[in-house]
């Protein structure tokens, strides 16, 4: 069996959406005969954590931990009988955080993970050094960890793919400070891309802007490996929500749901004002929507939606487990996909959007025209109205409110052949013949 080493910030037992690309392509390149060694962070470097991920690690999987101060662990040191910035697992302050970017963007690039990243480029080495190593990945963000992999490149001459789940420069926190940063962020990017042999991006709209912007490159450098889902993960979900469907109450309200952490999207306001209208034109909705945020909140505070009234609606619950956030999912009667807005909606989408579409719950998404609007649209899983539509979003609210209170059913269904497009495991089986390309001999 042959052995690649990754290196991935986002990591079990760390929870959130950066986990499951990385998780899940560890676990399903080891039936094509790759077994992985992962360079992660370690437990206490994030606030979202999920646990029970570890069960999905191959027993093969050699995981190893590097330290290194980051920003964020610099602004709770610096917080240390302050205000708290933040409760794991439920919400960040906002205002915190911002301002720690715009700091870390003046002193760290490319990003405030670059000590951890120098960290686990040592670790790499240890371990490279030792043998055994057929191949590298990198993942971002952090785009910090691609910077270890080009070191690793030019050391060893390893094989490497560098994956990109956001654009580097352009993405939605992207804001150099100045001139001179953005030439920096733009020379980085581009010895990443030119010395890794593979650069693989979550959709073809990003694949298509890299092979764009690097016309010099050989346009098959760059390839598009989708994020996709589990149907393991929905079985498993399934069961868990049967056996506790029957110690829960039956449920009075229309839940609409937003699973994931809630950050960088100003369109849950616009879901908010949605709401708003409703309620102003249907009181009795006050007593049968609920717009429930399950997961990790460093968008909203409570004061804005209570400010439009919307108190009686709004529920937040804290991060859950992979797992059960799925079956929250099911259990919901829709589900809303909250968009950046703009260019960065032109280009990708949450890697989340394909668990939505295939959780037979109707979605509503309020992003902006791109690849997650023409899937929503392409599948018949929901609705799209723009990321600022707050109007055509309430339209959409009170259309499902309707139909709820006629017990009629809410279309939501997505073709069995375009979901088997999705497995995850198609996905890992795609990557394990990418890896085995490169590193077969050379014939002559």
């Amino acid at each position: 069996m042959k052995r690649v080493l990754v290196i991935a910030y986002f990591f079990p037992p760390l929870g959130g959406g950066g986990v499951q690309r990385t998780l899940k392509l560890v676990r399903y390149l080891e039936p094509h005969g790759w077994a992985s060694t992962v360079v992660t962070a370690r437990e206490e470097d994030y606030w979202i954590l999920d646990p029970s991920l570890l069960d999905e690690v191959p027993a093969t999987t050699e995981i190893l931990r590097a330290g290194g101060l980051t920003s964020l662990r610099l602004l709770r040191l610096l917080s240390k009988g302050g205000a708290t910035i933040e409760h794991a697992q439920e919400r960040r302050d906002r205002r915190s955080f911002q301002r720690l970017r715009r700091v870390q963007s003046w002193l760290w690039i490319p990003d405030g993970y670059r000590p951890w990243a120098r960290e686990a480029q040592r670790t790499a080495i240890r371990r490279i050094a030792a043998g055994g190593i057929d191949a590298l990945w990198t993942t971002s963000s952090p785009e910090s960890a691609h910077l270890a992999g080009l070191v690793l490149r030019r050391r060893f001459g390893i094989p490497w793919i560098a994956d990109f789940r956001d654009p580097w420069v352009g993405r939605v926190t992207y804001q150099p400070p100045t001139k001179w940063h953005d030439a920096r962020h733009r020379e980085l990017e581009r010895a990443v891309v030119s010395a890794a042999d593979r650069v693989t991006l979550v959709s073809d709209e990003m694949t298509a802007l890299y092979r764009k912007r690097y016309r010099d490159l050989p346009g098959e450098r760059f390839l598009t490996i989708p994020n996709g889902y589990d149907p393991d993960d929905w079985r498993r979900a399934d069961g868990l929500l049967t056996a506790t469907s029957t110690t829960e109450p039956s449920r009075r309200r229309f839940v609409l749901l937003h699973a994931g952490q809630l950050a960088h999207r100003p369109s849950a306001r616009t879901l908010l004002e949605a709401a708003r209208i409703v309620l102003a034109s249907d009181p009795r909705a006050g007593e049968e929507l609920t717009i429930r945020f399950l997961g990790g909140n460093e968008e909203l505070h409570p004061e804005e939606w209570e400010a439009l009234g919307l108190a009686p609606v709004v529920e937040t619950s804290p991060s859950r487990p992979h797992l059960e956030a799925l079956a929250a999912m099911r259990a919901a009667d829709a589900l809303v996909l909250l968009g950046h807005g703009g260019s960065a909606d032109a280009l990708l989408y949450t890697g989340k959007i394909y668990e939505y579409l295939t959780s037979g719950r109707p979605v509503l998404g309020l992003v902006d025209e791109g690849p997650a609007a023409d899937l929503i649209r392409a599948t018949g899983a929901g609705v799209v109205r723009g990321a600022s539509d707050a109007k055509g979003a309430a339209e959409v609210l009170r259309t499902w409110l309707g139909a709820w209170r006629r017990g009629e059913p809410i279309a939501a269904s997505v073709p069995d052949s375009t979901a088997r497009d999705w497995d995850r495991k198609k996905m890992a089986e795609t990557v394990a013949a990418l890896l085995s390309s490169l590193t077969e001999p050379v014939r002559t």
